[in-house]
């Protein structure tokens, strides 16, 4: 019988937004094991869950709508059904018959229960395997920023030449390498609310085959145009993925 893939949406909250994605993956394991979700493991010396992350976000920005992917052992899975609720199973043939809503609701109870503070599921449901990989299929992220440090409308005019511009080039050094990236090509838009305050606005920012760019480079880059502001002070939210 073949595995069961469970992609899992949550939330990483304004209390974790701090957290690295690595420190994320590691509280999401170990909230599936509290579960005791019936994960497939890697094979060899050290096994691992079979657990993909999606479209990782950075230290210091909450995301409404994050992805897993859990791969489930299906002999496991009948054990955890039956498990949690008797008589959930049709006879003889558990790990091929069971429905649906007796797989998942009892799946999304236990993890919903061992998730720590700050990390929220906010649904999850059964995919089948495919050829292109789920982070392929991510067009885009929606971010909402908030900054006291400038207004609304000097703001407006900041990302307005931002946009006019053909090219916006940033090189972003990394241990043992520079990087030069155009910021410019990856921005899709910037919606400033008016008379925000603090001033508020929306960044749809392109994803191309995984690669992508973070908003915090995008507000750096706005001092070539007049606009000085401290990415240490701006609360940045990832409120939405684009998918194909």
């Amino acid at each position: 019988m073949l595995p069961m893939r469970v992609r899992v949406r949550y939330t990483k909250g304004d209390t974790v937004r701090f957290l690295s994605h690595l420190d994320i993956a590691r509280n999401l394991r170990m909230a599936l094991a509290g579960a005791k979700w019936p994960v497939a493991m890697t094979q060899g010396y050290s096994p691992k869950m079979k657990v993909s992350f999606y479209a990782p976000l950075p230290v210091g920005t909450a995301g409404d709508e994050e992805y897993m992917d859990v791969v489930l052992d299906t002999k496991g899975i009948a054990d955890f059904i039956r498990a949690k609720a008797q008589g959930a199973l049709s006879g003889g043939n558990a790990g091929r018959h069971v429905r649906l809503a007796h797989v998942l609701t009892p799946l999304a109870q236990a993890l919903s229960a061992a998730l720590p503070k700050g990390i929220a599921l906010k649904g999850l449901y059964i995919v089948p395997d495919s050829k292109s990989s789920f982070e392929s299929q991510i067009r885009a992220s929606l971010y909402r920023v908030e900054t006291e440090e400038v207004t609304a409308e000097a703001l407006s005019s900041a990302m307005a030449e931002f946009l006019a511009q053909a090219q916006v080039l940033s090189e972003l050094r990394r241990p043992g390498q520079t990087k030069t990236v155009d910021l410019r090509k990856f921005v899709e838009s910037i919606d400033v609310v008016p008379n925000s305050c603090p001033a508020t606005f929306f960044m749809k920012i392109r994803h191309e085959n995984g690669r992508t760019v973070r908003p915090q480079w995008v507000i750096d880059s706005l001092a070539r145009f007049g606009m000085d502001v401290d990415t240490a002070e701006v609360i940045v939210d990832r409120i939405k993925l684009y998918l194909e």
